[in-house]
């Protein structure tokens, strides 16, 4: 008996350990150029990486990134083609919040009314490249952010000018 209640005791005390955090691999939503990352061309601060493909907009469908089976919102603002830009703050959007409060989001996809909608999903298409928003051109915009602080530690290996294949690892996030 004593024993046993030791052994239960020892599995009470792990159960109080904190768990470890899940890391997800975030691959590229379609095959595309690298055009920012932390900062723009002027100077500026990015704080994320776009991605932008030659044949641009409306021509490939856009998936959500981290690889995970995930629930995505999906905002759309924008049901008409837009290419290059309709003002702040009319972007589309998909985003996942995870457990440590950081948002993963989505920006500039055109709607698509068979998979622009909320979801649950892995590498999932959410609609196709577009430049909804305020933008110059069609491109994603990839962010992992928190309290309105975007994070750069999470595509860390990812470079201005580099070309990545659809599903090839931008960062990881989680």
């Amino acid at each position: 008996m004593r024993n046993l209640k030791t052994t239960l005791a020892s599995l009470m005390t792990l159960a109080l350990l904190p768990t470890a955090a899940t890391a997800y691999s975030v691959g590229a939503p379609f095959p595309g150029t690298v055009t920012a990352t932390t900062y723009y061309s002027s100077g500026s601060f990015h704080g994320a990486v776009d991605l932008s493909s030659p044949n641009a907009c409306g021509y490939w469908g856009v998936e959500t990134a981290v690889k995970a089976s995930l629930y995505w919102n999906v905002t759309i603002r924008t049901t008409e083609k837009v290419c290059y830009g309709n003002g702040s703050g009319n972007q589309n959007e998909v985003k996942h919040t995870f457990a440590n409060g950081y948002t993963f989001r989505q920006w500039h996809f055109l709607y698509v009314s068979t998979t622009s909608k909320d979801k649950t999903c892995d590498r999932c298409q959410i609609g196709d490249e577009g430049g909804t928003g305020n933008v110059t051109g069609p491109h994603t915009h990839m962010q992992y952010d928190k309290s309105g602080t975007n994070s750069t530690s999470w595509y860390s290996g990812t470079v201005k000018g580099e070309y990545l294949d659809r599903d090839e690892v931008v960062g990881t996030v989680g």
